[in-house]
């Protein structure tokens, strides 16, 4: 196996033939959404170069410009966001993204001249979403640089002077860092914190986050295994400074896709999906989204790191995660059915009303399992749809693995697939 093909994917599986139903045109914009070639689904390697187009590729495009800045678990294939935000929002629309986590279907949006409204309740992703999204003056940039160096030049300091660490941590941080890099991230993390109410506090804020699972003993940031790293002295401060140079280089790259006339508007706010905020345009023309796959990620495992460094609430999105493989792991598997249908009918229910007559709501996702029940998700959507004041317009489906023992029992009958479904308003 080559090396290529250990490597984890923070991106959905790509790649596959697809299968269609109903209406011939939403089902022709969907299927061509799904069919990302399977070379563009890596999430990894060197910054990437602009698209020829809007929304195609001379390159891979998974980490092109702010979409590779940070790490996120499962992110939607920033292809597929862009062709359905083009086939299903009419130019200068306005799309939603209910569970928007690293903003890729936003940043897409804007790139396309509408405007991007985005709700998560994992108040890192509103973080990430909101910065990359941000419109930026030459001037806010050069200040971050400085800023950051001067946090960077402080921590340096505070090293070679054996100071003692700004607060008491946890075994858990403890067990994950190399004492002398936990001091010096200590004080990077202090520093950022005394201009947290600065302009450039939250920047600072992200730009530690994406450094922390590089300065730690985990392997990746989907794996809680840990590995001793021989880090120097004084490397958590050079990587932040360099992580600095990249942010403000791919908020470049970004800047130069978007409209030259007008930087579109984006709102992004923290909110639970099941229970929409008041937002600051609607209705909105279309939703594109992609809600967590019914017991099969557990997001405030992946992120509790980075959310209890950067000193944030993590009590609303720990309780009221959608879908976590936790929580599902806890019931009946027979009962699965009834509670994921629970769920989603509290989403399509709060979401009904941000949309006009026959607008359209498109949602990416797989089919899961709980134990040896499969949760068929066309046909779950499809039914719940239809009592939350929907129709099913369309759908397109491409197989996709399945990895856990008990599932591959659910799967045996009929191969899990992802799907790309598109209801219609009644």
């Amino acid at each position: 196996m080559t090396e290529s093909h250990r490597r984890r994917r923070s991106l959905t599986h790509v790649g596959g033939a697809i299968e269609t139903a109903g209406d011939s045109a939403d089902a022709k914009a969907l299927a061509y959404a799904l069919e990302v070639p399977a070379s563009l689904g890596t999430d990894f390697g060197e910054p990437l170069g602009k698209t020829s187009g809007p929304t195609e590729p001379d390159t891979d495009y998974a980490r092109a410009h702010v979409h590779g800045f940070h790490t996120y678990p499962a992110r939607m294939h920033p292809l597929t966001a862009a062709r359905l935000g083009e086939a299903f929002c009419p130019p200068g629309g306005r799309i939603l993204d209910p569970f928007c986590g690293s903003g890729t279907v936003l940043v897409e949006a804007m790139i396309q001249g509408k405007t991007a409204l985005g709700v998560d309740l994992n108040p890192l992703a509103v973080l990430l979403a909101s910065l990359k999204t941000l419109a930026r003056t030459p001037e806010s940039l050069e200040a971050l640089l400085t800023e950051a160096k001067d946090c960077a030049a402080f921590a340096d300091q505070r090293r070679k002077a054996r100071a003692k660490p700004t607060r008491r941590y946890p075994r858990e941080d403890a067990l994950l860092f190399e004492p002398h890099v936990l001091m010096e991230l200590d004080s990077l993390r202090g520093a950022i914190h005394e201009r947290r109410k600065s302009p450039q506090g939250p920047d600072l804020a992200l730009i530690l986050s994406s450094i922390l699972v590089k300065c730690s003993n985990r392997i990746g940031d989907t794996s809680t295994n840990t590995t001793p790293r021989k880090l120097a002295p004084g490397f958590p401060s050079k990587l932040f400074v360099k992580k600095t140079q990249e942010w403000l280089a791919r908020l470049a790259e970004f800047a130069a896709l978007l409209p030259s006339e007008k930087h579109p508007e984006s709102k992004i706010l923290l909110g639970d999906a099941t229970k929409l905020p008041a937002l600051p345009f609607h209705p909105v023309d279309a939703i594109v989204t992609s809600p967590p796959y019914a017991a099969t990620y557990d997001y405030i495992e992946h992120h509790a790191m980075r959310i209890r460094w950067l000193g944030m609430d993590a009590g609303p999105f720990q309780r009221g995660e959608l879908g976590s493989r936790s929580a599902y792991q806890r019931i009946d598997p027979r009962a699965a059915k009834r509670i994921w249908t629970r769920e989603l009918g509290q989403f399509l229910t709060s979401a009904a009303p941000l949309l006009p007559k026959n607008g359209a709501l498109v949602m990416v996702i797989a089919d899961s399992s709980v134990g040896e029940i499969p949760l068929r998700a066309e046909e779950i959507v499809a039914a719940t749809a239809r009592e939350c004041g929907f129709f099913p317009s369309a759908r397109a489906s491409q197989p996709r693995p399945h990895f856990h023992g008990p599932g591959l029992i659910a799967f045996r009958d009929k191969p899990r697939a992802e799907h790309a479904i598109a209801l219609r308003k009644n």
